[in-house]
């Protein structure tokens, strides 16, 4: 069996291990075997006879996006400004890029229930195979870790080498941390419910986990004070409540020098939080894998209203009965795979509030409901409502995978005359289920925010959306829905979408933007995207079979 370099790292942490009660050996040799696992990819339908190469795990690839990300985040500490507020929006945007990554690739490992049925009926104690499974995410929590901060551990040398020390060593425990507190949340959620229940609160706290930090993200800038172009913080009891002030804390001390009572409570929090979580985990661990049995409960309540409402709504907008079958497929395989609602709710959480939080950039004082919403409806700040669409690179790339995946054979024996039917079934059923309602919900907060007259503006962003989704879709690979099974890492594997998606939303935005100071401007905008839109879907979708991966 291929050796593994990062297991000689975790080789050092032996004793540690093995004063917890692991065996360690037994331990070492699940987490290889994960490893090897992971580097293997299996095409299941129209590979053409290829073999995946044995290391083609896309993680690799993924570490390249996150590097990007970390180069920006490292730019918030190049300028010396005040190193407390500094620190705080790094570790902000840090433990959110973690949070969210954690959330959408492991989320799925941590509440996985195949290790006890099948390692631990072998008479392996549920302690080595819970550690396994923690060791297998935080190796790959280490690799993203270096890849995210790796250019901000370098930049930290500026100010010192205990601060960069200190630096690495906060990095290591916001890891930790991070990954312990949401697993702990999972385990509260287990205990209270049980079945289809179960795995719908699942969803909810993965949402509420993503909006958590985005919220946060929006409040760091704000517990400081600007005036005359000065940063001042001023501390307060609420701020204890807030993790990345904990982190930032101790930095500052040693950047600064200077010392008082809230800096040296915050740094006490930085450490002792962390490692009460861990020990809390540990006690709490084989509570935590019998209370993931209750995941294989699988009693459910047909929903046949609903259903014979997406049948309808299939009629209506599908065109022919190829489409209209892959329609429904597609919509009722996103209503019912657990895991595809794992990595795609928190995208969908982000996108009902992105909108409101590029609407509230620049606001730092608020004066009231009434004297905000007199400032928005003479402003363009509907602009904002591009924010919907940061879940489309997410959702189109979590379509080709599937726990199912081994079912892709039946591509093979349908009668189907061209790929087009299936891949435009499949995007209506993505907006009809997804897109569609948090589409809908937004624009009547909007309404309500800028008046009826936004509704123009609003069909404007709709069809922009949907221009944006088919370019999303031209730079993806090409995958028959729900043919592949998703390895670790593989949500972000795909690195194309999510850059075009970086630009293509903010060009369209500032188009729109540009078009409204003209006086019909917004119905010649309007009319262009009509016309592409229609252009293009009849053409992105006609994909050839010997093309798909």
């Amino acid at each position: 069996m291929k050796e593994f370099k990062v297991l000689k790292i975790i080789d050092k942490f032996k004793g540690i291990y093995k004063k917890a009660g692991v065996d360690y050996e037994v331990m070492r040799l699940i987490i290889s075997t994960k490893l090897l696992m992971d580097g293997r990819r299996t095409s299941v339908a129209f590979n053409n006879g290829k073999k995946q190469k044995p290391d083609s795990n896309q993680f690799t690839k993924a570490l390249i996006m996150y590097a990007i990300m970390g180069f920006f985040l490292m730019l918030t500490l190049v300028i010396k400004i005040n190193i407390m507020y500094q620190l705080c929006v790094y570790f902000s945007g840090f433990m959110f890029f973690i949070l969210t990554v954690f959330i959408s690739d492991f989320s799925s490992v941590i509440l996985d229930v195949k290790d006890k049925n099948l390692i631990g009926s072998k008479g392996i104690s549920l302690k080595t195979v819970n550690a396994a499974k923690l060791t297998h995410v935080f190796i790959y929590m280490m690799y993203l870790t270096i890849a995210l901060g790796g250019f901000s551990i370098v930049v930290s040398a500026r100010y010192g080498i205990w601060f960069m020390i200190v630096f690495i060593l906060e990095i290591i425990l916001i890891d930790l941390f991070m990954v312990i507190v949401t697993a702990l949340i999972y385990f509260l959620v287990l205990k209270f419910f049980d079945g289809e229940k179960l795995k719908d609160m699942i969803n909810v706290v993965q949402i509420v986990l993503s909006l958590t930090m985005v919220v946060g993200m929006q409040i760091a800038p704000r517990l400081f004070n600007f005036m005359d172009l000065k940063i001042t913080y001023t501390p307060k009891i609420w701020h204890y409540l807030f993790p990345p002030m904990w982190f930032a804390a101790p930095l500052e001390i040693i950047e600064s020098g200077h010392i008082n009572g809230s800096l040296i409570a915050m740094s006490i929090l930085a450490v002792v939080m962390p490692i009460v979580s861990i020990v809390i985990y540990i006690k709490l661990a084989p509570t935590f894998e019998q209370y993931l049995q209750k995941l294989n409960n699988n009693s459910y309540k047909s929903k046949g209203n609903k259903e014979k409402l997406s049948f309808r709504v299939s009629k209506i907008i599908c065109r022919n009965k190829e489409e209209r079958v892959f329609f429904n497929f597609v919509n009722n395989v996103v209503s019912s795979e657990r895991n595809f609602k794992l990595k795609a709710y928190p995208a969908i959480g982000l996108s009902i509030i992105f909108p409101f939080i590029f609407m509230s950039i620049g606001i730092h004082d608020f004066t009231g409901i009434m004297e905000w919403r007199a400032k928005m409806v003479n402003s363009k700040s509907f602009i904002s409502l591009y924010g919907v669409a940061v879940m489309l690179p997410n959702i189109l790339m979590l379509l080709k995978y599937s726990e199912m995946y081994k079912a892709g054979w039946i591509y093979r024996t349908t009668p189907i005359k061209n790929t087009a039917s299936i891949f435009k079934g499949s995007i209506k059923a993505v907006m009809y289920k997804l897109l569609a309602p948090v589409f809908i919900f937004e624009s009547i907060v909007f309404i309500i925010i800028f008046s009826p007259k936004v509704i123009i503006q609003i069909l404007a962003v709709l069809l922009a959306s949907i221009l944006a989704m088919m370019i999303i879709f031209i730079t993806m690979e090409k995958a028959l829905p729900f043919t592949q099974k998703q390895e670790i890492g593989d949500a972000s594997g795909n690195i194309a979408p999510t850059i075009i998606t970086m630009f293509i939303i903010p060009l369209l935005a500032g188009i729109h933007f540009a078009v409204t100071f003209l006086p019909i401007g917004i119905y010649i905008y309007i009319l262009i995207l009509i016309i592409v839109d229609m252009i293009l879907w009849s053409k992105v979708f006609n994909v050839k079979w010997k093309s798909l991966k």
